[in-house]
């Protein structure tokens, strides 16, 4: 048996939480960028394994439209936008709390537009942003 509440999971960017998710099951992604590597087979059957020096990540979050974390958030990327030379790249902190996963990503920025959605119904708000290095520690949860 599994558990999990987002509500026991923490997010924090350059020292700030993010806490107005959308409830969707994306409402939080974070993925590493490639493979750890790429294994070729030769004709006599044996092999060799090339890591990749990649170890970069994406975080993808959507979140509620008009809230503070939207405002923070669109301030950040419009620095990075429109002063490269004093933004400070963003750093990631992210803990499920109630099972244990962990991921910590360094050196991040925005890479995707922001689109700017609005009718009679709610639009989430995405944002990405790409680390130079990602780690990302599982564990085996909470009544497993």
């Amino acid at each position: 048996m599994a558990l999990y509440d987002h509500k026991l999971s923490v997010l924090v960017l350059n020292g700030y939480e993010i806490t107005a998710f959308t409830d969707a099951a994306d409402a939080l992604s974070i993925t590493e960028s490639v493979d750890a590597g790429a294994y070729t087979i030769g004709t006599n059957g044996k092999g060799v394994f090339v890591t990749s020096g990649n170890e970069s990540g994406t975080l993808t979050i959507k979140l509620l439209q008009h809230s503070a974390d939207n405002q923070y958030l669109s301030a950040l990327r419009n620095q990075q936008r429109t002063a490269i030379k004093s933004f400070t790249p963003i750093e990631m902190y992210f803990k499920d709390t109630l099972n244990g996963d962990e991921s910590v990503g360094q050196r991040g920025f925005f890479t995707s537009p922001v689109p700017l959605s609005r009718g009679n119904a709610h639009n989430d708000t995405t944002f990405v942003i790409a680390f130079e290095k990602l780690r990302t520690k599982l564990a085996a949860g909470v009544l497993n």
